[in-house]
């Protein structure tokens, strides 16, 4: 029988992995509506053929977002897709409550007594900066919902197929193939489908593959780059249950498939 210390363990890791998959999600989202420009070690989409930009453009959530990749294998892991698809409800459902709070408080008059800087000015770039639109929202609740899904049965059959050995190929191959289909829902969803169905202007079907492509490029690398803060993670929750316990709880997250 496992002692009471050992629940106590998995009690704490599994709070604490649910914590921080919510908190990161929902950061990505509200850090969303600021863009900004980089290049890739020198490389840019001109380069490597992409487009005609000099410059990869991205959101600011992908300072937090991408900690959710390992979040998701992490989770999957040790108590297996249950509890990843349950937090991934619960995060969508947290930024849902979220949103009339963040756009009650970009309604809110503000007052700025930063020097040399209007109430008016501040105001409208606090509204800038967290007045996402509803079709980028409601795409990207809806692209993370089907790519974490997609993960979950990636991440799984490549252990299964692995025997559980290989855990960069897992969290790797699922983490790739879940963003292939998240950047692609997320843009064609809020630039095109839903715009279209509102019977407004929208961008064309190959821009929006082209954008696409390109953003699906640098997640690509920040996937690949954060493989060592994957093992990180996994070898800190190793220290913190044990060896033994660590082992026990993946293996009855992934009990052995009938032949």
């Amino acid at each position: 029988m496992r002692s009471t210390k050992a629940e106590s363990k998995r009690e704490v890791l599994l709070l604490t992995l649910c914590t921080l998959f919510v908190g990161f999600f929902v950061t990505a989202e509200v850090l969303g509506a600021k863009l900004w420009e980089f290049r890739l070690f020198g490389v840019g989409p001109q380069e490597i053929g992409l487009s005609a930009d000099a410059k990869f453009v991205a959101t600011a959530g992908i300072f937090a977002f991408p900690l959710t990749f390992i979040l998701t294998d992490i989770i999957n892991e040790y108590f297996g897709k249950r509890i990843v698809r349950v937090f991934t409800w619960l995060a969508i459902v947290v930024n849902v409550i979220l949103q009339p709070v963040i756009f009650g408080a970009t309604l809110a008059p503000t007052v700025s007594f930063t020097p040399g800087v209007s109430s008016q000015v501040a105001h409208d770039a606090y509204k800038i900066a967290f007045g996402q639109t509803y079709a980028i929202v409601a795409a990207s609740l809806v692209a993370f919902a089907i790519s974490q899904f997609v993960d979950v049965w990636t991440f799984t059959w490549l252990r299964r197929k692995t025997g559980g050995k290989m855990l960069w190929l897992r969290s790797q191959g699922s983490t790739l193939v879940s963003q292939l289909i998240d950047t692609f829902v997320v843009i064609f969803v809020a630039f095109v489908v839903i715009p279209a169905l509102l019977g407004n202007d929208h961008m064309s079907w190959s821009k929006a593959g082209v954008i696409s492509v390109t953003n699906y490029v640098y997640k690509f690398a920040i996937a690949v780059a954060i493989t060592p803060l994957l093992y990180f993670v996994h070898g800190s929750v190793e220290w913190w249950l044990g060896h033994a316990e660590a082992e026990a709880l993946a293996h009855e997250a992934h009990p052995a498939d009938p032949e």
